[in-house]
């Protein structure tokens, strides 16, 4: 029979207790995900196979504290449609119940562009419907945050 020594056992429980209290401190439990939405789109480069596109990401915090946002994984539907996807690992702090601008670039195939938008029923100055969703990463938390929002833009006439 084992008798378990107090002592040896004691630092053991003590790092486990440090362990969880501190991986918990990063995310509290009513903490709610960033609201993101797409803030500008602009055209950067066209080759003769792709385009780059910048993405300005408004991300609010609908929380009473503030988040240390650290990664966006995130996708772009445009009219029901996939347009792109994106990464940022821009460390942002977003203020409790205050937003920030998040900047991204993305890349999409000129051939797969033009065809999605020949394929709209577009009437220039009339209203584009976009999604975008994604998971947040944020603190020192170790599971993303999902978020997913849907909006309207208004292309510029050509």
């Amino acid at each position: 029979m084992h008798v378990i020594h107090h002592r040896r056992f004691y630092p053991f429980v003590l790092l486990v207790g440090i362990l969880l209290t501190t991986a918990c401190t990063g995310l509290r439990r009513d903490t709610l995900p960033p609201e993101v939405s797409v803030a500008d789109i602009a055209l950067v480069g066209v080759t003769m196979f792709e385009q780059e596109w910048e993405i300005t990401l408004r991300t609010r915090n609908p929380n009473d504290h503030a988040l240390n946002l650290r990664t966006l994984d995130y996708q772009i539907m445009v009219e029901d449609r996939p347009f792109a996807r994106g990464l940022s690992n821009e460390a942002v702090t977003l203020p409790a119940m205050g937003d920030a601008l998040v900047k991204t670039r993305i890349t999409t195939s000129l051939f797969d562009t033009l065809r999605q938008f020949q394929a709209m029923d577009y009437t220039p100055g009339q209203p584009v419907r976009y999604r975008i969703s994604g998971n947040a990463r944020v603190g020192n938390v170790p599971f993303a945050l999902p978020f997913d929002r849907r909006g309207e833009f208004v292309m510029p006439a050509l």
